[in-house]
Formats: structure tokens, C-alpha cells, sequence
């Protein structure tokens, strides 16, 4: 085969102003007008309304390009766009070749006979706000949504695009993926996938799946050739001679693998990866494909319990504890990102102990890149399906619309090990029950139980849930939180104090989060003389009431900094706090409950959101503290304000446990322990053990920090947690004369060293972009830590260090 790519430099001519620009492909045209100075970018917060007009507009795409000869002569002469935002006609010399009306799917055209030797390629898309505007009329139903706007439920295009509520509305247009021409005899290859038939300790069978395109007329013998590699060490292969019928069809072949190496989640075991290859040949053309081949058996278990019914994630007969973090598109303009943009990504999530991402189904299916970390690292991928927040549409032509994008999906990333589930939609089952008030089947009911179902039956890789949360029953709520996985919003979105996240005893929480404000790293490019109540920064705002909420639950934690960046390192601390508080219930349930992933991983633009990371890449404090929280073997102490006392466990997901829990009652006054205990633990792996109670009955909230920690049986501290036993802004904290300094290391990473006179509570280093080891502790008096940064500090950032201890408050408060 031949390619020709097609990717660079086009031409983008808006067709209402007759305008022409710059347009680059793969990529998006208001990111282009952005880049040339034409529209304002997101760092101009108050954006939206200046750069609206694009989405409403068509733009048609051009370019020239030229094939040769032999290309010309070639049986089979393919354009193929691997992805087109949205609704386009794509014609070629004046022919039109075709319409496209789905985002997240590839298009081929067959060029044969309009192809020339030089040859002018045009793509025309139509605004996709006007042409979903038409087709909702068309529809003749009003339907119900949160988050944008109704017409964005008709269009197959990732729908945070039109806002949310953290995100800006950017309705992207453009020529997202790559563009090229394929010209080639015979046969080729596509969408090599398997199948695992059994798994063994000594043996596994896997079926490949090929599927091969034959552009001869007629039948033929071809010799098919599987060849399985475990590194460069061939460990399976098979030779065929088949009956290669014309046109498309998928042929399956079994493979045998002797001492088969399995695919564990991280934490739980290696990652092995073989590499399956397939080659068809033919007495005059050949074709050969590849994939990544993972062994593992991935199950939902769902038993019986006093509570109602479990949900489980089991992993080679493993039931996982599932640590993570939701995951929404990187960027405002989706699938332009790099594969070492989501290897630092990736390995980042992975470096907090977690090792779950649910990819949300209100942006877009990501690209291999991200897949193929997430294989690599162990990091399993809960995938939804790109329904989100609203009724859609159920009427044949969208259903065999959604079927064709499923087939597309499933072929496409299926044989990646690091998906193990696929989920129909997030948050629908809600609109599901609304609509069927009057109607018989509620708007999407046949998409997610019917069309995605089927589609996904096929798959033996990984199971399918229907809708995020789902609670089993379409007809009563008041098992929420007993069956199934959950979305809980009592804390934040019903503005429930976060203390009541320990009244929520769901068996898989897969969505929950808390606000915060991003760094001043951040807040600095928008404006750095602007406080924070400028239009700016409440535009970057998007969730109702939201900076009400955030003052809210932050003056319940904290007194109120005079000086705007110490509130947002309050914020801050906040967040980190809730999500603490939440986040250790729950893993201390385990297995009653199986998983916790924070709402939400990164910010896509300057936004004040649920991000543990913000759009500067800096991270915030509730990273560490969730990485703190999420790291195995642990200890967690459920300490509640005006109790005296409390649970104490021990988590120990990977295997089973011995050694020692100490607590040390560390004074504020005296700068001492004043009170140490010890005591033996033991307890069974894959779950968290109940150890007891810890009396903190006599201690005054005001001067006491309770630290504990775990030890192994030889003395080794695994673990080390930091309680208090009020809220921080009782703590009598002294000024703390807190050191920063740093050095480089050989391997080129940077050494920081932080050090403190008395003890100091949550000392970090502020504004630092990249992967710090730690950040955000509590220091006794006279107590180093070293933390490194992975490379060099950034050209121009200051070193600074802080410390709640020298944040200045307003005095009435």
C-alpha cells in the first residue's frame, strides 16, 4: 500500500464573508483564527460571545494535491479522513463524493476515475449549530437537557463543545484527525482485533479477527499468516490457506499460548503486552495489520449483600479497588493532543496511586496514544459512550447512526486491555425516567438498552453497563447509593456540608467532586491585577452559584485571607479536605465499596472547576492529598469533630497485611508528642480491615495534631497520615520560619528541600508546573523533607514556599 498524506497547510474560506485563511489539518478553524490573531483566545476569559459567530457560519476546506501514475493505476484508489467535526460534504475535482455527519468515526471515499494527476480536494462544513437546529425541528419534539444548548443532543459531536459547567462554549469546526489517499492491489487490512477463548495458568487461546477489504473482482486463495510476539520472541503463529472473498468480511484464526503472561491492573501485577501481527497474501497483492494483545478476564460481579448488591470490578479473579479520576478532554479542540502530552498525563495519574480513568460521554473517544499508556501503565479505562446531560433523539435514522459509530468504536479500540467497560452514557438514566413519564420508552432507553447493547455483545473483552450512575431499577430512587454505581452530589451540588460524604454508603463511586479556584499561575495570565469578583474571573466560573459555594464551604474550614492568593491557597486546601474526607470513607468500606473517582482530573481552559490539576498544570494541593490517600498499604483514621473517638483502618488492596499502626498526639504548644501508642495489625488482602478505636477524648482541637502511621513487622514507616481534630481555622498555629531550597540532580531532576522551625501545616511549594513527588504536608518542628520535581524548574518561576501558619486573616472573623 501506498499513502499519501494529506495532512498541513489548507486553505479555509468562510463562505458567508468570502474570507480566506490559514487552516490547518489535522485541526479547527477557530484554533487557527486564534493562532493568526483573528479571534481572541481563552485566556481572555470573557471570549465566548466574541468568537460565537464561527459555529453559525459554513467553511469550506481546500487544498491541491497529486498522485502519480501507478498511483492512478492502482485497483483500489481510497481518500480516507480519519475524523470530521461535523456535518461536511467532501468533493474531489468538482464530484461530490460524499456527506459526513459523525465527529468521532472515519470516512472513505472511493477515487477511482475522478482522480487526476493533479487534483483539488474540497470539503465544505456546514455549520453544525444551524444544521442541528434543523434537524431538532425536523425531529418535532422538545427535548430536555443540562449543559449548552438543545440542539447539540442531534449531532454525533462531542457535546461539551457547546459549554458546561466548566467549561467555556467553543462549538468546534474542522478537519480534527488525519487526512490521506491509500492506493493499493487487492487487499488490505483493517481492524485486527481477538478474542481471548480461555485463559490458563499454562495455556491461553486467543481468536484473532481481520478484517480484510478484497478490491478483487472475484474469489481467490489467499495464505493468511498469525504471528504472536512477546517482545521480539515469536510465542505464537499460524499459516492458513483461505478462500478471500471479494469486498469486506472478517476472518478469525486461533492462536495458542503456552505459559501465557497476564495483564494486571497497577498495583496488582506486571503489564505484559504481546503484539499480534496478521499478513494476507495473495499471488499478486498482500496486506499486514497489527495490534496490542493483553491477557486478562475482566467481570462485573454484582452479590448479595445485607445492603443490597455489590458492584465489583474483578481483574483476573481479583476484585479491584478502583482508585481514579474522571477524565474530560484535554483541550478546548479534542483529539489534537500528543502522545507525550498523554504519557505525562497518564503517568501522573499513576504516580497518585490511582489506577482508574473514566473517559466521560460528554467530550470524545480519545486517541490510540492515550490508550496505549493507560496499557502500558495499567490504568484502566471505564469508557463511556459520547451521551451525556439530556434526551436524545430514539427515531431509526439516529439509532442506525449511534449502531454504525459503536461497530466503528469497538473495532477501532477494542483490543486495547486497559478498556475494561463500556458504558453506554453518563447521567441519562435520569432523563430516561423523566421522559417516560409521557412517553412509553423514555428518550434514549432504546439507544442504551437496545442499539450500544447489541453493539457491544460482540465484544468479549470487557462487559457493558447501560447508563452512569445506574441503580439497577428505572421505576424507584430510594435504592440509590445500595445497587450499582453512583454519581453522589449531595456535598457541592446540593450544598450539603462535606461531612455528610460519610452518610453515603455507595457501592461504586464513580463520580463526586469538590471546587476550587486554579493557582495564581494561572489566575496571573488572565489578569494578574484583577480580584476575584472581576467579570473575568466569575466568567471562568461556569457552575451555578458557584463562587457563592466556594466561599461557602471554604469560611467553613478557614478563616478569611486578607490577601487574594493566600484565599485561593485556602480554596484550595478546602478542596483537598473534602475530597480527603470523602475519599477515605469510602476506601475504608472496601469491598462494600469498590471504587472512588474524583469529578475531575484537568482543566481543558483557564477554568475555576472540580480539576485536581488546573490548566497551568500546576497541580493542587488535593493531588498529593489524594495521592496520600490512595497509596496501599495505608491507615485511615475517621476522626469527626466532637467525637472521642474514632475508627481506625488499615487498607491493603494488594495483598494480605502485618505489622503496626502508631499514633502520636504531636502538641501545638510544646512543639512534642505527648501521648504515643502502638498496635499489632493483621488482616486479609484485597479489602480494608476495622482495627479498632482510637480514644482522642481530652485533647484540645485548638493544639493537637494526631499523626498516624503505619509500620511493616520490621519497623519500615509505610504510611503516615495527619489528623486534626476540629476544623483548621481553630488551630492555634505559631509563625513558622519555613526554608525552601533546591538542587540539581545528576539524572536531571530537581532536589527540593523544605525545613521548619515549629510545626508548619500544609507546606507546599506554590505555582510549580510538572510532577512534584509530594507537596502540601505537615511539618513537625525541626522536620526535613526533600520532594523532587521531575526536570527543572521553569524558565522564570520563583521557588516559594507556604504554610498556613503565616497566612494573614481579616481580623473580624
Amino acid at each position: 500500500m501506498r499513502i499519501a498524506e494529506l495532512n498541513g497547510i489548507w486553505t479555509a474560506a468562510n463562505v458567508r464573508t468570502n474570507e480566506q485563511y490559514r487552516a490547518r489539518v489535522p485541526g479547527f478553524i477557530q484554533k487557527d483564527l486564534m493562532e493568526q490573531g483573528a479571534l481572541p483566545n481563552e485566556y481572555d476569559t470573557l471570549f465566548e460571545p466574541k468568537i460565537e459567530w464561527v459555529e453559525h457560519d459554513d467553511w469550506v476546506y481546500t487544498r491541491t494535491f497529486e498522485l502519480d501514475g501507478e498511483q492512478l493505476r492502482s485497483q483500489a484508489l481510497e481518500l480516507v479522513f480519519e475524523g470530521i467535526d461535523t456535518f461536511a460534504e467532501v468533493s474531489l475535482n468538482g464530484t461530490v463524493l460524499g456527506r459526513t455527519e459523525n465527529m468521532f468515526i472515519s470516512y472513505r471515499f472511493d477515487i477511482r476515475g475522478i482522480a487526476q494527476a493533479k487534483n483539488e480536494l474540497s470539503v465544505r462544513i456546514f455549520s453544525p449549530t444551524e444544521t442541528m437546529k434543523e434537524k431538532e425541528k425536523a425531529f418535532g419534539e422538545s427535548l430536555f437537557l443540562w449543559n449548552g444548548i438543545s440542539p447539540r443532543l442531534f449531532g454525533r459531536k462531542a457535546q461539551y463543545g457547546y459549554g458546561w459547567d466548566w467549561g467555556a462554549r467553543v462549538a468546534t469546526v474542522g478537519i480534527h484527525k488525519a487526512v490521506r489517499v491509500e492506493s493499493y492491489e487487492g487487499v488490505r487490512g483493517e481492524h485486527l482485533g481477538y478474542r481471548i477463548v480461555s485463559i490458563a495458568e499454562d495455556k491461553a487461546i486467543i481468536a484473532a479477527k481481520h478484517k480484510v477489504v478484497s478490491a478483487l473482482g472475484e474469489s481467490t486463495e489467499a495464505d493468511f499468516v498469525y504471528r504472536l510476539y512477546d517482545g521480539d520472541f515469536i510465542v505464537a503463529e499460524k499459516s492458513e490457506r483461505v478462500r478471500l472473498a471479494p469486498g469486506e468480511r472478517v476472518y478469525e484464526a486461533s492462536l495458542e499460548i503456552a505459559d501465557p503472561k497476564l495483564w494486571y491492573p497497577a498495583g496488582h501485577g506486571a503489564q505484559p503486552l504481546y503484539r499480534l501481527e496478521a499478513e494476507v497474501r495473495t499471488s499478486a497483492a498482500s496486506c499486514e495489520s497489527a495490534c496490542t494483545v493483553g491477557l486478562r478476564d475482566v467481570q462485573i460481579r454484582m452479590p448479595y449483600d445485607e445492603q443490597g448488591r455489590k458492584f465489583l470490578i474483578v481483574v483476573n479473579g481479583i476484585e479491584i479497588l478502583c482508585k481514579g479520576v474522571n477524565w474530560i478532554p484535554l483541550k478546548l479542540f479534542p483529539n489534537l493532543d500528543t502522545a507525550e502530552e498523554y504519557r505525562t498525563e497518564i503517568e501522573d495519574i499513576a504516580a497518585a496511586n490511582m489506577n482508574m480513568i473514566r473517559v466521560w460521554g460528554g467530550g470524545t473517544y480519545e486517541n490510540h496514544d492515550f490508550f496505549a499508556e493507560c496499557d502500558r501503565l495499567g490504568i484502566m479505562v471505564w469508557q463511556d459512550f459520547m451521551f451525556a446531560c439530556g434526551d436524545y433523539p430514539d427515531d431509526d435514522a439516529f439509532c442506525e447512526l449511534v449502531r454504525r459509530e459503536a461497530d466503528f468504536v469497538i473495532d477501532e479500540f477494542g483490543y486495547h486491555p486497559s478498556i475494561v467497560l463500556w458504558c453506554g452514557n453518563n447521567e441519562n438514566q435520569f432523563f430516561i425516567e423523566r421522559s417516560r413519564k409521557k412517553r412509553k420508552h423514555g428518550f434514549g432507553e432504546k439507544l442504551y438498552f437496545d442499539v450500544l447493547k447489541e453493539a457491544c455483545r460482540r465484544d468479549t473483552l470487557r462487559p457493558y453497563w447501560p447508563t452512569s450512575p445506574y441503580t439497577l431499577t428505572f421505576d424507584d430512587s430510594r435504592y440509590e447509593g445500595d445497587y450499582g454505581d453512583m454519581h453522589s452530589w449531595y456535598v457541592w451540588g446540593q450544598t450539603h456540608p462535606y461531612e455528610e460524604y460519610r452518610e453515603v454508603n455507595g457501592r461504586f463511586l464513580s463520580e463526586f467532586g469538590m471546587q476550587s479556584y486554579p493557582s495564581a499561575l494561572v489566575l496571573d495570565k488572565v489578569d494578574p491585577d484583577a480580584d476575584l469578583r472581576d467579570p473575568k474571573f466569575d466568567a471562568m466560573q461556569k457552575a451555578p452559584n458557584g463562587i457563592q459555594r466556594l466561599f461557602y464551604y471554604t469560611v467553613g474550614d478557614y478563616r478569611l485571607p486578607a490577601d487574594k492568593n493566600d484565599f485561593v491557597y485556602v480554596n484550595q486546601l478546602m478542596q483537598a479536605n473534602a475530597l480527603r474526607f470523602g475519599v477515605e470513607h469510602w476506601v475504608s468500606r472496601m469491598p462494600d465499596t469498590s471504587g472512588a473517582l474524583i469529578w475531575q482530573w484537568s482543566d481543558l481552559w483557564p477554568s475555576i472547576s472540580w480539576a485536581l490539576v488546573d490548566y497551568g498544570k500546576v497541580k493542587k494541593p488535593s493531588y498529593f492529598y489524594m495521592k496520600r490517600t490512595f497509596q496501599s498499604p495505608n491507615v485511615i483514621a475517621k476522626i469527626e469533630p466532637g467525637q472521642d473517638e474514632a475508627d481506625l483502618f488499615v487498607v491493603h488492596d494488594r495483598g494480605d497485611f502485618s505489622g503496626k499502626v502508631k499514633a502520636e498526639f504531636y502538641d501545638l504548644a510544646t512543639d512534642s508528642v505527648v501521648r504515643s501508642e502502638e498496635r499489632e495489625v493483621s488482616g486479609l488482602g484485597y479489602r480494608s480491615t476495622a482495627i479498632g478505636k482510637l480514644n482522642v477524648a481530652g485533647f484540645d482541637a485548638a493544639t493537637t495534631v494526631v499523626f498516624v502511621s503505619l509500620l511493616s513487622a520490621g519497623g519500615e514507616v509505610l504510611a503516615r497520615q495527619a489528623y486534626l481534630l476540629g476544623k483548621p481555622r481553630q488551630l492555634k498555629l505559631k509563625p513558622a520560619n519555613v526554608q525552601v531550597a533546591s538542587r540539581p540532580l545528576d539524572n536531571g531532576d530537581t532536589a527540593i528541600t523544605l525545613t521548619t522551625d515549629v510545626f508548619a501545616k500544609d507546606v507546599g511549594v506554590l505555582n510549580v508546573p510538572g510532577a512534584l513527588s509530594d507537596n502540601f504536608f505537615d511539618l513537625r518542628a525541626g522536620e526535613t523533607r526533600e520532594i523532587v520535581l521531575k526536570g527543572s524548574l521553569p524558565e522564570g518561576a520563583e521557588l516559594r514556599a507556604i504554610s498556613l501558619n503565616g497566612i494573614r486573616t481579616i481580623g473580624y472573623v
